[in-house]
């Protein structure tokens, strides 16, 4: 009679938990992260474990160590269309393939760039107006190399004006044109860099990344970056613990 009370006890503890588990998975699979509110930034671990890792980005870029063996970015860059897309949490211009970073002699694909207002990453704890993201992905090993931009207030820029008035307020939303753009005219023309292995900003949280965050900034005038900081708000992760990660710089 005891077994049997003991064997009742039991299944109703497992009962239990494997309710909650399914509520669990019920909530995940219905969270919808932000960058405030209640699915905000402290709140991703919660279903995307990688979140709560120990290489996650941005970081806080203070201390880098010069290192010599570093080189200028390899990169091959082509014209694209403009195939713009407000995503919700950003604006983004997806890339037409045939563009190109090369590290180590493995080539990584250029597929979009996308934007933050203000900056994610910041230096020596001043955010920057906004921070694009050029990523790249390996079709060899999938691992992501992400190139970031930072931004101030000034000139207008030239890459941004081929689309800024286009720029989907919708979220969901796409514009399409044949108009070409260069990637590369929107890097800066000091070719230094600062250099860490981390994570999407975004969840899943990936640990997959390894950020190259351009040292010199460039400009935007206050009309452009108004103008997307109006759609996407401030849509930046705060930055997360170094963890004695090596931070490096090619000067």
């Amino acid at each position: 009679m005891e077994n049997l009370r003991l064997l009742a006890i039991s299944c109703l503890f497992i009962s239990v938990i494997f309710s909650a588990c399914k509520e669990d998975e019920l909530a995940c699979e219905a969270f919808h992260w932000t960058y405030e509110g209640e699915s905000n930034p402290e709140t991703w671990p919660s279903c995307y474990s990688d979140c709560a890792g120990s290489d996650q980005s941005p970081i806080d870029i203070v201390g880098a160590v010069a290192d010599a063996s570093l080189s200028g970015l390899d990169t091959d860059y082509a014209s694209s269309s403009i195939n713009l897309v407000n995503n919700g949490h950003s604006i983004q211009q997806n890339y037409d393939m045939g563009s190109t970073l090369t590290l180590n002699g493995e080539a990584f694909d250029l597929l979009q760039v996308h934007f933050h207002t203000g900056s994610e990453h910041t230096v020596n704890g001043i955010r920057f107006p906004m921070e694009a993201h050029l990523v790249h992905k390996s079709s060899t090993s999938g691992n992501l190399a992400v190139v970031g931009i930072l931004f101030e207030e000034g000139a207008e820029n030239t890459f941004l004006a081929k689309f800024i008035d286009d720029v989907p307020e919708e979220e969901n939303k796409n514009f399409f044109s044949s108009t070409l753009v260069d990637i590369s005219t929107l890097l800066p023309s000091d070719p230094g860099y600062f250099t860490y292995a981390g994570s999407l900003t975004t969840p899943p949280c990936s640990e997959i990344v390894t950020w190259f965050v351009m040292q010199t900034a460039v400009e935007a005038s206050s009309a452009q970056i108004s103008k997307i900081h109006g759609i996407v708000h401030d849509n930046y992760r705060p930055v997360q613990p170094l963890n004695g990660r090596d931070l490096k710089s090619f000067n």
